[in-house]
């Protein structure tokens, strides 16, 4: 009797588990607990559905979010009631600003309950608003908001959804002799056909045809191949950070930072021609610039923008759209690629518009292409000279990265390292938590994914601290993957709070920003069975580079050196942190 109470009390949450498997899910994320033991039942059971468990539901999140966005496709994270769920806050935070479809579904106790001195009781059904594109209460009542949830994670511009689930006792059945799961129904299949309004084409053409510059800027963007090849065939200027994916454009300008602090400041470049100041700068305005992708990491790109104001700037793409140069004019919610398409079968088919436009905008490429071979040549000058510091141990390690591989970039230092040194390589797929640039979850993003795509080689550069913060990420109820190699910068502490204005100034209260340390990554590998290396000169780093396959390398960088040659060749406007 027991047995069939506790299936009947809880065969809707099956049946969801079913339902999830419709939408396309293939891979679950669960964390122990008892109130949401039928969850983990039913998607342990269901054949369809991966099902991975992870201890730390910080870690999980994140874990989660890079399996989602390496595989494209929906994943589900599961957690019991209370504080474990608000623990999974961080991941559904930077998925919901990278649109990314996590399916959060977190056991919790009956409603009356709440605010009873219960066990693990608290107000869960707003948790993540509004960081969330949809937040449901889902029991037998209200089924029929599972395929709501669901199917509103994965259309127009995707991201995360939270169902949560009261559960009442008993929900552990005595055997899973009568256990039944539907394995059986319709995937979901959603293709939206996009349409560009003549309208949009007639202001797009007017805006063009009166531009001297055009200008297109890349912010963070998913590899896509399509829209690198679509780039390439047009005859505008491409600027694109590290983590815009854009490293396969032909020409693209990939040093944005230091470009555009030369550019503002052209009176202090030594042999620098110009000499004229805002007149020198003002020739690097686009009239026109239109933007794709979300967030820009460049600092002086974003100064630069903010005072040199393109006349027109229209943003390409679904979802939310920031202004960080306030400037913006005009959203066009259509992808990036769909658009571009349209663009070049629209305009750059008419031969003697088009080779006008190439004219124009072939003078514009070439300014800013100078300015780029000069801080890249200085660049290159600076840190063959400089003392072994952590620029020069990141620029070795991705030279050294095989081709076909993904290149995970931790926050703070490392994704602006890379992004002063630039990735020659288009097969290389990079990666970075910069929806909300936070240092939690770096790792776990690594693993998951690593987890997620398994034939192919994962190079995580991170920080000391941020290594530290996420060694639960390492924590896995199963096998570690063997094709990430974790590469930790560790300068023993925060090293950017020496460089930026502000902390670097505060006297005996830096150490509050620094956060100095004598820790080492070793004994956190032995704890895990990880392979260990670690280095402190360029010499050793090239020996190790030659046989390293997976676990950590740890590389010991002095950060009053590091703080030097920061100073030496990095941005103005430095002041954010993360």
């Amino acid at each position: 009797m027991g047995n069939s109470v506790a299936l009947q009390n809880t065969q809707y949450i099956y049946d969801l588990v079913n339902l999830c498997a419709q939408f396309n899910v293939e891979k679950a994320v669960v964390c122990p607990g008892s109130r949401c033991a039928p969850l983990l039942i039913g998607f342990g059971k269901h054949p369809d559905i991966e099902t991975i468990s992870i201890t730390d539901e910080r870690s999980a999140g994140f874990v989660g979010l890079g399996m989602a966005q390496q595989t494209e496709s929906p994943v589900v994270l599961v957690c019991t009631s209370g504080t474990a769920a608000q623990n999974f806050t961080p991941a559904v935070t930077e998925a919901y600003y990278q649109h990314v479809p996590l399916i959060v579904l977190t056991a919790d106790r009956p409603s009356e309950w709440i605010d009873q001195w219960d066990g693990q009781t608290i107000h869960q059904g707003h948790l993540y608003e509004p960081h969330i594109k949809g937040s449901f209460i889902y029991d037998e009542e209200l089924v029929v908001v599972g395929e709501q949830a669901l199917a509103l994670a994965l259309s127009g511009a995707k991201g995360p959804v939270h169902l949560n689930i009261p559960i009442r006792e008993p929900f552990y059945p005595d055997s899973l002799d009568e256990f039944k799961i539907a394995t059986k129904g319709t995937k979901f299949t959603k293709e939206k056909i996009y349409k560009i309004e003549k309208s949009i084409w007639n202001g797009f053409e007017s805006i063009l045809n009166s531009s001297e510059k055009v200008l297109v800027l890349g912010g963070q963007t998913e590899p896509d191949p399509r829209l690198v090849e679509l780039l390439n065939q047009l005859d505008v200027p491409v600027v694109g950070d590290v983590i815009s994916n854009l490293h396969g454009v032909d020409g693209v300008i990939k040093t944005a930072d230091l470009v555009f602090k030369k550019i503002l400041a052209p009176e202090t470049n030594s042999g620098c021609k110009h000499t004229k100041g805002a007149e020198y700068t003002n020739n690097f305005k686009p009239d026109f610039l239109v933007t794709i992708g979300r967030s820009i990491i460049s600092k002086n790109l974003k100064l630069f923008l903010r005072e040199y104001k393109p006349q027109a700037h229209w943003h390409i793409g679904e979802g939310m759209a920031g202004d960080p140069f306030q400037s913006l004019t005009k959203i066009v919610e259509i992808p990036p690629a769909i658009f571009l398409k349209e663009w070049l079968t629209k305009f750059a088919t008419e031969p003697q518009r088009a080779q006008s436009k190439a004219k124009r905008q072939d003078g514009y490429f070439a300014l800013l292409s100078k300015v780029q071979k000069e801080v890249c040549d200085d660049l290159d000058s600076k840190l063959e000279k400089a003392e072994f510091n952590y620029f020069s141990a990141v620029r070795k390690i991705i030279k050294n990265i095989p081709k076909n591989s993904l290149l995970h970039l931790g926050n703070s230092m490392p994704v602006r390292i890379a992004n002063f040194i630039g990735i020659q390589d288009p097969t290389i797929n990079v990666w970075c938590n910069r929806g909300t640039s936070g240092i939690d979850g770096v790792v776990s993003t690594a693993v998951g994914h690593a987890i997620a795509e398994p034939n192919r080689k994962h190079t995580l550069i991170i920080g000391d601290l941020s290594f530290f913060y996420d060694r639960n990420g390492l924590w896995l109820n199963h096998e570690f993957p063997n094709n990430l190699q974790i590469v930790i910068l560790n300068d023993s502490g925060g090293g950017i709070f020496n460089m930026i204005p502000g902390p670097s100034d505060q006297g005996d209260l830096t150490h509050l920003f620094t956060t100095k340390h004598n820790r080492t990554a070793e004994p956190t590998a032995k704890e895990f069975g990880l392979e260990y290396w670690s280095v402190g000169s360029m010499d050793e780093l090239e020996k190790v580079l030659e046989k390293i396959e997976s676990g950590i390398l740890e590389i010991f960088t002095d950060m009053k050196i590091n703080t030097e040659t920061f100073k030496r060749i990095a941005t103005k406007g430095t002041e954010d942190t993360k």
